[in-house]
């Protein structure tokens, strides 16, 4: 593909309702949106979307990096998944930015082949035969502090046809965690998958005691119950824990998630595209985590339409028939950049149009 010009420019997204976590709370999402363009006249779009305490670059960090590249690719000929040496060595220490180039490079190639990402990804990056759905199952995303409001979310839900929620967990006070749980399990009934993120809030000691007191509500799985480097903790917790042992921010760069995959720690990995090279790197990573006997959810980063389609692509790709994702959006911002993918029943439908089937 001739590419003849690149862009990237940074967007602020407005979230309709605060978003809590261990590291802060959130009213507002910074990133960075990146798009190449061919010689004839079809755009690919990526998107860079770094987060506290995830390990990778700051968003301004991204921007830089990504200007840089844009300076560099026009005139040069590039299929998805390659990495001039050049622009590799100004996208090598900011693992957002290079998804943000790598998926913008894979959403033209679909566009040029006109078919969805998910097809493409499917075709060129899994083994030979393998197809991509066209459903993606999602939880859904309780933020609610207050537990009533909580218990009416979780109901609310159960109502929409979701099958799982999940829920940020790490207070201060172990209780309120309890309290929020306790009303989050009763809006949703026995039935549902109930599923925490602790965003790395607790000691091994505090994880220990919480996974047990929260055990007797039946989680599908807590989230980075300890600091994303430690991941001796992890391990242990594995072992000894009554609730399954996921990560999250341990896995958000790809030295991060090759190192976690060897190492055996986890039984669940949450794979971030946005933050692991793109979509097709992410692909590969979720096969390894396969291989290796853990599961895989792919999960968007809190970022606009365009990385989180992205995600969508990953999920249908991947074709796990029984996993339930992390990557519902509609609903989170007052003002994102295009149109997110519609969720009905807790089901996404990926759709027939090229790419990502948006530009925004």
């Amino acid at each position: 593909m001739r590419i003849v010009e690149a862009r990237a420019w940074p967007i602020r997204l407005e979230f309709l309702r605060p978003v809590r976590t261990s590291v802060g709370e959130f009213r507002e999402r910074r990133t960075v949106l990146f798009a190449l363009t061919d010689a004839d006249g079809l755009t690919g779009y990526g998107e860079a979307a770094p987060w506290p305490g995830f390990g990778t670059e700051t968003v301004e960090q991204s921007l830089a990096a990504l200007e840089t590249a844009s300076r560099l690719v026009p005139g040069t000929d590039l299929e998805a998944g390659d990495w001039p040496v050049e622009i590799a060595l100004h996208l090598r220490n900011a693992s957002a930015a290079r998804a943000a180039f790598q998926g913008a490079l894979w959403d033209l190639a679909s566009r040029r082949a006109e078919v969805p990402l998910a097809t493409q990804l499917a075709r060129r990056v899994l083994p030979s035969g393998t197809g991509a759905s066209t459903v993606v199952a999602t939880h859904a995303l309780l933020l609610a502090a207050d537990p009533a409001e909580l218990r009416e979310g979780a109901a609310r839900a159960k109502d929409e046809g979701f099958r799982a929620a999940k829920l940020k967990l790490g207070a201060a006070d172990l209780a309120d965690d309890v309290a929020r749980v306790r009303a989050a399990r009763a809006g949703l009934g026995p039935g549902l998958r109930l599923r925490g993120d602790a965003n790395g809030a607790w000691s091994e000691p505090q994880a220990a005691a919480a996974l047990e007191s929260l055990a007797e509500f039946e989680f599908d799985y807590v989230e980075q119950p300890v600091a994303p480097h430690d991941l001796a903790a992890l391990a242990r917790l594995r072992e000894r824990s009554p609730v399954r042992v996921a990560v999250d921010e341990s896995v958000a760069t790809e030295e991060g998630a090759l190192r976690l995959i060897a190492s055996g720690a986890a039984a669940l990995y949450v794979l971030k595209p946005a933050t692991l090279g793109g979509p097709a790197r992410a692909l590969e990573i979720a096969r390894m985590v396969q291989q290796s006997g853990a599961e895989v959810v792919f999960s968007h980063a809190f970022e606009s339409a365009v990385g989180a389609r992205h995600a969508v692509h990953c999920a249908a790709a991947l074709g796990a028939a029984s996993a339930i994702h992390g990557i519902a959006t509609a609903g989170l911002f007052g003002n994102d950049v295009a149109p997110p993918v519609e969720c009905e029943r807790g089901e996404l439908r990926v759709g027939e149009a090229a790419g990502i089937g948006v530009a925004p």
